[in-house]
């Protein structure tokens, strides 16, 4: 075994065995992959090898599809089989909620050029002659699904990756992992150690137990999974084609063929964790024993969709574990808060996506970027919230809700409450209903019933409407107020602090004390890595605001990019101070009520940031905020934030002050043509696209600068829209494709409805001859065009005066 290596994957399942593959392929040949018994001998061995281009995330559709792209010719140039075999495969649905999902999915696969069709109840009965359609509205078909043998599929993978220089290690265990003093990794095992740059803990279900080599507490826990093979049907054996696979989510089963048979999934109601605090070390490709009263159920549902499964017996029931995270997706990518440390783990389709994923976290490593934006598997997508502890309660609703209905705003109570700003119960006691944001809770919207008005989810306008409405127009006639406590923040000092956070945007840092500016982060393809402002506070000292989903992520970026000469530190802020937003024509009244500082115009002009006194509390106040309206963030100690609300909300009274939820602000930012992190601003899109070109000072260097030259002179390929449709009770959500007559020309990036202009609003990226006011297209949402016309942006107040004023 090697004693130095460039790259250390831990784990031969089919996710380790395909990181290790594409590096070696790419050109990092110079790989080691540690597995401490036989190769698939974790959980790939008793998969089922499904390889469905299904997914409700659109980037997560295209790992399936890479996935299924290399399955398809990987024999040929490894020589081992795989096992593949194309059968096509239906999703079926029995309820509209089913339907509304299926067709956002048919809208979204359309924009990846998939071949995917709707077919009748009918048309699912001559494709599979053994299923009963009783109750069946429709499905979807992809012709090109199929199934693969995740043993062959692993093995061709393994001798691939030696093929191109890899060294592959069994019967190697992992005792250790510590960091050098020259920032290299010491991987020990029982055969001696291993130095190496970087390390990819694609363990399985050992991923725990690794993460805990570094310090890190992942949310990944085994749980038993079952399917179970029919004996030999004469009718199946006598086919001469394959039968697609079947999923009947709302049965939370799937039926495909196998050889001369059918094998039977499954998802209980009820999971049955597997050593959860942690597997054994020498647990290796064992059969559990199978619980039949636990899933008959299921059993029974199956036998319903395929009666002819009854009259059959069981050839053999397969119980094994796999792994599950809080949603269900798994944890992928660079590990917070270190360097040259990766996740490749918490895979409970692992097979299906194996494949893509290799190749783009390979591309990762190798080129500091992933190929398409993966934040939705992302592992810092979590923060420390998200521990065993968080995630033991999160699974028992996630695993019997694997095959619920996809759909937005679907806010689980698992684990919840977890992380709550000092006015929760006020928020309470006024009615809110809540979200969870990175572990914050925070009110959605308000109501004066709030378990008789809790949303009920779905693809349409639903219950939440017309409050969701009323809040936005108390806003533009009044004022509001939004807790944003969860704002990720940072504050940047020392002798460096300026030339550096120079070089982290493109934007020009404020060079006036108390002077804000929007700060676009990019990549080094000069494509957004973060939306951001910087307040200069004071001379060598600024104050840094990011989403809060993205707290992880983006604090991971500023500190690995640091300078090594210690003129630049960071403090995370994030937990010692709230924010709380004022908003409406009304809020100057209600901070002037409030304060003991003149807050006129002319003394706190827009685009400003000063400490003034709330009450009793010194605050730093940002004169702006992301509805549009004039107003203001209040940045306060976490500890007085009851104080500070109280003293507004007792100067507001006689203003009418309210307080205002996400789905009021969501739909106001809208209206503006303000971008969202991780729909507009993305891995995928420049600001030279986007209405925030105006940040980029090309006068200096950045991160990035050679990618917007480039699009520069090469010339912008799309530009951002705002498009208005003609909706009428379902609004785009995003990943919803453009036409122009029958083309596809673009995609939109988010939407929703404009209650201050009663608009239903998309914004979206077309080609820049499509790009201008009055242009007509189509936007296709579930599965329906509806006439669009691309509109000025801002929609609503289009000089900008209301904020100014």
């Amino acid at each position: 075994m090697k004693t130095q290596s460039r790259v250390v994957v831990i784990g031969g399942g089919v996710i380790g065995v395909s990181v290790a593959y594409h590096l070696a392929k790419y050109g990092w040949s110079d790989v080691v992959l540690i597995e401490k018994h036989e190769l698939t001998s974790g959980s790939t061995w008793m998969a089922a090898g499904n390889c469905s281009f299904f997914h409700g995330n659109y980037y997560c559709t295209q790992v399936n599809m890479k996935s299924v792209e290399l399955y398809q010719r990987l024999e040929a140039e490894t020589g081992q089989g795989t096992g593949w075999h194309t059968t096509g495969s239906i999703r079926t649905a029995d309820n509209p909620g089913r339907m509304e999902e299926l067709g956002y999915v048919y809208s979204m696969n359309r924009c990846l050029g998939l071949d995917v069709s709707w077919v009748t109840p009918e048309e699912i009965k001559a494709m599979h002659p053994l299923i009963n359609v009783d109750g069946l509205i429709a499905g979807l078909y992809w012709p090109d699904d199929g199934d693969v043998d995740p043993n062959g599929v692993t093995m061709a993978m393994s001798i691939g990756a030696k093929k191109y220089g890899a060294e592959i290690n069994t019967h190697t265990r992992v005792t250790g992992i510590e960091s050098t003093p020259s920032g290299e990794w010491r991987v020990s095992t029982d055969k001696g150690d291993i130095t190496c740059e970087v390390v990819v803990n694609a363990a399985g279900l050992w991923a725990p137990q690794v993460a805990r080599m570094v310090g890190l507490d992942i949310p990944s826990i085994p749980g038993e999974h079952t399917h179970i093979l029919f004996e030999a049907i004469d009718v199946v054996k006598d086919r001469d084609a394959y039968l697609p696979l079947v999923r009947d989510p709302d049965r939370s089963i799937y039926i495909r063929q196998e050889m001369d048979s059918l094998i039977l999934g499954l998802y209980e109601s009820k999971v049955k964790q597997w050593y959860p605090q942690g597997v054994p070390w020498d647990y290796a490709q064992t059969e559990l024993q199978p619980d039949i009263d636990h899933v008959a159920d299921f059993i029974e549902n199956g036998i319903y969709r395929f009666p002819i499964m009854g009259e059959t017996g069981f050839k053999h029931v397969t119980d094994g574990p796999i792994t599950y995270t809080p949603n269900g997706d798994p944890l992928v990518g660079p590990a917070y808060p270190l360097k040259n440390f990766y996740h490749a783990c918490g895979y409970s389709f692992g097979v299906t996506q194996a494949g893509g994923i290799g190749h783009h976290l390979a591309g990762w490593i190798m080129n500091g970027e992933p190929e398409i934006d993966l934040w939705s598997v992302d592992s810092r997508r979590y923060g420390s919230y998200a521990n065993w502890a968080y995630n033991h309660e999160k699974i028992e609703d996630t695993y019997p809700r694997l095959y619920a209905i996809i759909c937005p705003n679907d806010w689980r109570d698992a684990a919840r409450p977890n992380r709550t700003a000092p006015i929760y119960e006020y928020q309470k006691q006024a009615g809110a209903v809540f979200g969870d944001y990175f572990g914050w809770e925070c009110p959605n919207y308000f109501t004066d019933d709030p378990v008789k008005n809790r949303e009920n989810p779905g693809w349409k306008r639903n219950n939440t409407f017309d409050f969701v409405g009323a809040e936005c127009r108390h806003v533009m006639e009044k004022v509001g107020l939004i807790d944003l406590t969860r704002f990720a923040k940072t504050r940047i000092t020392g002798t460096g602090a300026e030339t550096w956070l120079n070089t982290m945007t493109c934007q020009k840092v404020p060079t006036k004390d108390g002077r804000i500016a929007l700060s676009p982060m990019l990549d080094h393809n000069g494509n957004f890595k973060s939306d951001m402002t910087i307040t200069r506070v004071k001379d060598n000292e600024y104050f840094c605001v990011t989403a809060s989903v993205g707290k992880c992520h983006d604090q991971h970026w500023l500190m690995h990019n640091l300078p090594a000469d210690g003129s630049v530190c960071m403090e995370d802020l994030t937990y010692q101070q709230g924010c709380l937003v004022l908003a409406g024509p009304k809020s100057r009244d209600v901070l002037a009520s409030a304060s003991y500082n003149d807050v006129s115009n002319e003394a706190f002009p827009f685009g400003t940031s000063r400490e003034i006194y709330v009450g009793r509390v010194k605050c730093r106040v940002n004169r702006m905020n992301y509805v549009g309206e004039l107003g203001y963030e209040i940045f306060h100690p976490i500890e007085s934030q009851v104080a500070v609300y109280q003293t507004l909300m007792a100067a507001g009274e006689k203003f009418d002050l309210k307080m205002v939820g996400m789905y009021a602000m969501d739909s106001m930012r809208l209206e503006k043509g303000y971008l969202a992190w991780k729909s507009e601003m993305n891995v995928h899109h420049t600001p030279l696209e986007t209405n925030v070109a105006w940040t980029v000072k090309l006068d200096k260097d950045f991160i990035g600068k050679t990618g917007i030259e480039k699009q520069k002179a090469e010339g912008v390929p799309r530009q951002l829209v705002c498009l208005v449709c003609e909706a009428e009770d379902a609004d785009p959500w995003g990943y919803n494709p453009i036409f122009d007559g029958d083309a596809i020309v673009g995609m939109t990036s988010s939407g929703g409805y404009g209650h201050r202009t009663g608009k239903s609003i998309a914004l979206g990226y077309v080609p820049p001859d499509l790009a201008a006011p009055g242009t007509r297209l189509e936007v296709e949402v579930l599965g329906k065009k509806l006439a669009a016309e691309v509109m000025a942006m801002p929609l609503y107040d289009p000089k900008n005066e209301r904020m100014k004023i």
